[in-house]
């Protein structure tokens, strides 16, 4: 698979996530913030940095996953180190572990340079239906 392969999910479009760059063992994925983005203090909702995490991470294993394989989201962890401040956020994701049947991967949020959220993410290798 190559990054001309890769299209953003129905939700992920929703949301508004471009997906920036992708290899075999990392992705970053991008989302311009907007009202609908907030949450009623005026801050970015923590949906918002969890979907963008838990976006960003399944790329990277869409680009590992033996061929004809699919993934789900089995257990994924976030850590709000700060508000975002910028009009936009950037996630990281790298595969700490590719294995037969999971998938571990540590990703990291940002917005104007400065680390927002740290994220673990577990995904199982699954059959499609």
């Amino acid at each position: 698979m190559t990054d001309s392969d890769l299209s953003m999910s129905p939700y992920g479009n929703f949301l508004g996530i471009e997906i920036v760059e992708s290899t075999k063992e990392k992705s970053k994925c991008r989302i311009k913030l907007c009202d609908h983005h907030l949450n009623n203090g005026g801050r970015v909702h923590g949906g918002v940095l969890t979907s963008l995490a838990d976006t960003t991470a399944g790329v990277a294993v869409r680009m590992s996953r033996p061929e004809g394989k699919l993934s789900a989201t089995t257990d994924l962890s976030i850590s709000f180190i700060r508000p975002p401040q910028g009009d936009s956020l950037e996630a990281e994701a790298i595969i700490i572990h590719a294995g037969k049947r999971l998938f571990r991967v540590e990703i990291a949020i940002y917005s104007a340079e400065k680390l927002v959220a740290k994220t673990n993410a577990t995904f199982m290798i699954v059959d499609p239906r």
